[in-house]
């Protein structure tokens, strides 16, 4: 079979009759398995290059781009082909704005595309790809184009001499680009000596970008190791001339040595010493991870944070103490006893509801934790306690009503966003709760918080994939949503009794357009394709775009879903 017409016979007279392989998922490993024989003609395979980088596919260059894209991958089986360079040059200006330099090619193009033509870079022939960053690196007059690229070429190509050199020479400069500099050889820099020793030059003057860069560079190099150690045994007011807290001078270096100082004697014992300094402070709990992640094992480590919990009365240090033993010692006994404890001998009622959920969550269905956070449920007046105590109880069927009435109580509040996640927790427990669909329905239809658009799409989306909503009522959200970015324009600000903002309402409608269309298309199913395409199709007319660019994108963003989900026949009905 060497005819590549067998995976692509264009006839736009009748689509039916055509053979569109290219956009079959299942035929790709076997087209780039046909461009890497040998026994296929050269001229062939420039022939399938050329009518996949001319195909003209008369819905909207969707699937145009699509079989642009395929020939770029191509290339890793092809790199001798003579359309080569161009193809490369394309995919170049499609994914960064720094090779479009030229005035003719100044545009803003939508982020579907530019999401796939990057990832199509890491597909295609490398070695172009390579040697245009570097001549973009050696020739570029922008030190903030040289630090993207140079990154950019350093991920393309792990080690590369002129990446390395090129974000070297900013952080020398010590200019603006310092700390993004320092972050970007944090990504490509790693076990290079020369760059190592080089940040930590910088670490008085920007501690937190070198540190956070050399936790991710300096697995077992003693360079970084001991510059780490340095620091930890640092007094605070040598490091920082304002009042800070311990954990946020000291945490960052905690966590960079647990990740680079595997085994190391010295790293071993300074973190014991530190924790004997610091053991009634928050940033105990962190060193003590750090050194059960170098020291596995390390009996210091596993009693310091089971004392932790013992003793203190910072709910705070508890949490994060008892997430971190889920991790090194899940199912430890003595701290299923002492949660136990200290639960039945406060008197506090707050540290008691936290007491209780990290013992339900450290053990799972524990009769105790369930109990009193079945009591605290029935007289609680914070909300934050009704959903954590929920989450810890809906495992249990007992509790279900109990928890129901609860979430009830929460969505006849006023405030929305308390409302929006009572209501999705009550979806989760029964998805044919037609009240609390019907509710849910009605807030959105209703509401003038932008932010709670945002949000019910992104939970509709996280919810439970054990959830299977009725197809009227998915469908009845999906055509919300579709109306909601057909019709979506800028709310007021509303502010609260006290005159003062919410926080999350500064989200501004071409936001909550474009995060509403990414999190649609994660839920939408492939029977609703053909309908979304008819719906909105007009929505990318020249008109539209002026008129409201973020819809535009928006709904590009959807229909792009569509075309990579649908046969290029049945798109092409749909958009024409």
């Amino acid at each position: 079979m060497h005819d590549w017409q067998y995976f692509f016979k264009n006839d736009r007279s009748n689509l039916n009759q055509g053979t569109y392989r290219i956009f079959e998922p299942e035929w790709k490993a076997e087209i780039l398995h046909w461009f890497s024989q040998k026994d296929v003609d050269k001229q062939q395979k420039e022939d399938f290059i050329q009518a996949l980088i001319d195909f003209d596919d008369g819905c909207g260059d969707f699937y145009r781009y699509r079989a642009y894209f395929l020939a770029a991958e191509a290339l890793s089986q092809f790199p001798e082909c003579s359309l080569g360079d161009a193809i490369v040059e394309k995919l170049l200006k499609w994914s960064y704005a720094y090779f479009r330099q030229d005035k003719r090619d100044w545009q803003i193009l939508p982020k579907p595309l530019v999401k796939t033509a990057r990832k199509t870079l890491e597909l295609t022939d490398r070695k172009r790809v390579i040697a245009a960053f570097v001549h973009l690196v050696h020739t570029t007059e922008s030190r903030s184009i040289l630090r993207v690229a140079a990154e950019e070429l350093g991920t393309l190509d792990p080690g590369n001499k002129s990446a390395i050199a090129a974000l070297m020479l900013l952080i020398q400069q010590n200019n603006s680009h310092l700390r993004t500099a320092i972050r970007s050889l944090g990504e490509i820099g790693y076990g290079n000596e020369t760059v190592i020793t080089t940040l930590i030059q910088f670490i008085k003057i920007t501690p937190g970008n070198v540190i956070h860069s050399l936790g991710k560079i300096g697995y077992g190099n003693e360079t970084a190791i001991a510059a780490l150690i340095q620091f930890i045994q640092m007094k605070p007011d040598e490091i920082a001339t304002e009042c800070l807290m311990l954990e946020d001078i000291y945490q960052g270096a905690i966590i960079a040595l647990g990740n680079i100082a595997y085994g190391n004697q010295i790293a071993i014992a300074t973190l014991i010493d530190f924790i004997q300094r610091y053991k009634d402070d928050v940033i105990c709990s962190h060193a003590a991870k750090a050194l059960w992640d170098i020291d596995p094992g390390n009996p210091i480590a596993l009693n310091t944070l089971v004392q932790i919990i013992e003793t203190t009365e910072n709910t705070y240090l508890l949490d994060m103490s008892v997430r971190y033993l889920m991790v090194i010692d899940p199912g430890n006994k003595a701290v299923i006893t002492i949660l136990t404890e200290r639960i039945k001998s406060t008197e506090n009622e707050f540290f008691l509801c936290k007491a209780a959920l990290c013992l339900g969550k450290f053990d799972s269905g524990n009769r105790v934790a369930i109990t009193t956070l079945s009591k605290i449920l029935e007289t609680a007046e914070e909300e934050w306690v009704y959903f954590y105590a929920a989450d810890i109880l809906a495992p249990t069927n007992d509790y279900q009503q109990q928890i129901i009435k609860a979430m009830w109580k929460m969505v006849n509040l006023k405030d929305e966003h308390t409302s929006l996640d009572a209501l999705f927790i009550l979806l989760e427990i029964d998805s044919n709760n037609q009240q609390a669909f019907d509710t849910l329905i009605r807030l959105l239809n209703t509401t003038k918080n932008q932010s709670i658009l945002t949000s019910a799409a992104y939970s509709l989306q996280q919810l439970n994939p054990s959830i299977k909503l009725e197809t009227k009522k998915l469908n009845e959200l999906i055509t919300v949503f579709i109306r909601l970015i057909q019709t979506h324009h800028y709310l007021e600000v509303e502010e609260d009794e006290n005159e003062d903002l919410f926080p999350l309402e500064w989200l501004s409608y071409e936001s909550c357009l474009l995060d509403i269309a990414d999190n649609l298309t994660s839920i939408i199913q492939k029977e609703h394709l053909p309908q979304i395409v008819i719906t909105l199709k007009d929505y990318l007319s020249k008109k539209f775009y002026k008129n409201s660019s973020y819809r535009y994108e928006a709904v590009f963003n959807i229909i792009w879903h569509c075309a990579e989900n649908l046969t290029y026949p049945d798109f092409h009905k749909a958009i024409n």
